[in-house]
């Protein structure tokens, strides 16, 4: 089938679109973005969905020119495709600064602390469950952008690579 690529990746974008629709009324979307105050997590989360579309481009173009491809041309997409490798390490990145910049947060509020005032000392618990909020929800959402990325791009990767294998058995 001549378009097998592009629907597999229609096929994750669903995925990734039924999810997000269930997080979203699940009320796990807003929990994250009343949680996470570094924004981190929604700024990972519109740079997942960019490069999305970017590899369903990518992906109708291999099935709509695949079998046409020069060497010029195949080695374009390659390029491509190391740009959603790129991408898919940015997600897992970000995830991980999220959880450090978290954990800064929540041991900055010891700077203020006065163990005589109980007041002091209920601020800084709810400062402490605000900054480990912000340091795991960064982290799941890297963690699973990440990892559906580096799926859309692993099966744009196994296509490429046929398409280099028939173009070297043509030359030879």
């Amino acid at each position: 089938m001549k378009y097998t690529l592009f629907l597999q990746w229609w096929l994750i974008f669903t995925i990734i679109c039924v999810l997000s629709i269930f997080t979203s009324y699940a009320g796990f979307a807003k929990e994250i973005w009343v949680k996470d105050s570094s924004y981190i997590s929604y700024f990972t989360y519109i740079v997942f969905l960019i490069c999305t579309i970017f590899c369903g481009n990518i992906s109708y173009l291999i099935c709509k020119n695949g079998k046409k491809f020069g060497e010029v041309a195949l080695n374009d997409y390659v390029n491509k495709a190391e740009i959603g490798w790129f991408t898919s390490e940015l997600c897992l990145t970000l995830g991980m600064i999220g959880t450090i910049v978290g954990f800064i947060m929540m041991l900055s509020g010891f700077n203020t602390l006065d163990i005589q005032n109980i007041q002091t000392v209920q601020q800084l618990l709810s400062q402490l469950g605000q900054s480990m909020a912000t340091a795991l929800y960064t982290t799941i959402v890297g963690l699973v952008c990440g990892s559906f990325l580096k799926l859309q791009f692993f099966l744009v990767s196994i296509e490429l690579d046929k398409l280099e294998n028939a173009l070297k058995n043509k030359k030879d």
